[in-house]
């Protein structure tokens, strides 16, 4: 897959193609029927395949000062997952107040068939663009008629009678409804960084975890509590227990990320390590002290081996 990456002024090397444009955020199951749809109308008529997105979200530029958007997804992991379905170019154009304010129809004939020579279009059910988001797919069809394109419009995914939406997937997801945000996504939610050292209270306890450090800014995490999950590090993937929070039983006041790996005693300190939440367990809770929250770990533990048992995901329960 060829990346474009900056403003759409400077980009004019593909031809005849079959477009979406969106941002994209999560690469979900409706995001993937529409990128399947442009794949497939792409080979048909002999077009290059191509996505147009932004950075940063839109939002940060016409809120400016509101909160940051969490992202399910970083650029990393989108540009991964889309490569994944067989999209020739991805076209990264930079997203300023310059862009915000171009009209509907300027963004059509001038960047669409302009700059990528736009000869077919694919939008989901709900698409809207262009200042104020005032074009749409009547806006398309329209304009199709004297700039010759085609429109096809694709019909919105449902899991559970929910339209799979990124903004639904991130309410999931910050839910600690990861089992459900898994199901919209079509893989588990996951967070990548760097193992640190923690204060070794986990091994002191029989329960080592491997602690992450800085996760991608922005990036979306599931609600604190305990999961099963799973961790891939050094190449493999390993069966988890999960533990996002404050550590309520002791005093440090500092959020943590960390994981048990089951039937696992490797040092892997300033290891990369990616964790994917697969079942909420529960929500954090203080302890008495140690002896108890020993005991609550233990519990956690198999609890977590039962789950992903039941999921296929762990052979045995140890």
């Amino acid at each position: 897959m060829d990346i474009f990456r900056g403003s759409w002024s400077n980009f004019t090397d593909v031809r005849d193609s079959a477009v979406t444009v969106g941002f994209f955020d999560g690469v979900h199951l409706g995001h993937r029927a529409i990128l399947d749809h442009v794949v497939e109308s792409a080979a048909a008529q002999s077009l290059r395949s191509a996505l147009v997105t932004f950075e940063p979200h839109p939002r940060e530029v016409l809120r400016e000062g509101s909160a940051p958007v969490g992202l399910i997804t970083t650029m990393e992991e989108k540009q991964r997952l889309i490569a994944a379905s067989g999209i020739q170019h991805l076209l990264i154009f930079h997203f300023d107040h310059g862009l915000a304010q171009m009209s509907a129809a300027d963004f059509v004939q001038i960047v669409l068939k302009g700059r990528i020579g736009m000869r077919r279009i694919v939008i989901g059910f709900n698409h809207a663009f262009g200042r104020h988001r005032t074009g749409d797919r009547e806006t398309l069809i329209a304009m199709s008629r004297t700039l010759a394109f085609t429109v096809d419009v694709v019909n919105p995914a449902r899991v559970n009678d929910h339209i799979v939406s990124s903004s639904h997937v991130r309410d999931l997801i910050s839910d600690g409804h990861v089992a459900q945000a898994a199901e919209a996504l079509g893989r588990f939610h996951s967070v990548t960084g760097v193992i640190v050292r923690g204060f070794g209270r986990g091994k002191r306890l029989h329960y080592p975890t491997a602690n992450l450090g800085l996760i991608a800014p922005g990036k979306i995490c599931p609600r604190d509590g305990i999961y099963a999950g799973l961790a891939r590090v050094q190449g493999e993937v390993h069966p988890a227990a999960i533990a996002l929070g404050f550590n309520p039983t002791f005093t440090e006041g500092k959020h943590s990320v960390e994981a048990h790996l089951l039937d696992f005693d490797r040092d892997i300190y300033d290891e990369k390590m990616e964790l994917q939440f697969v079942e909420r367990i529960r929500s954090e809770k203080k302890f008495s002290g140690e002896a108890e929250l020993s005991a609550q770990i233990a519990a956690d533990v198999r609890a977590a081996a039962e789950l992903l048992a039941a999921r296929g995901l762990l052979k045995h329960v140890p």
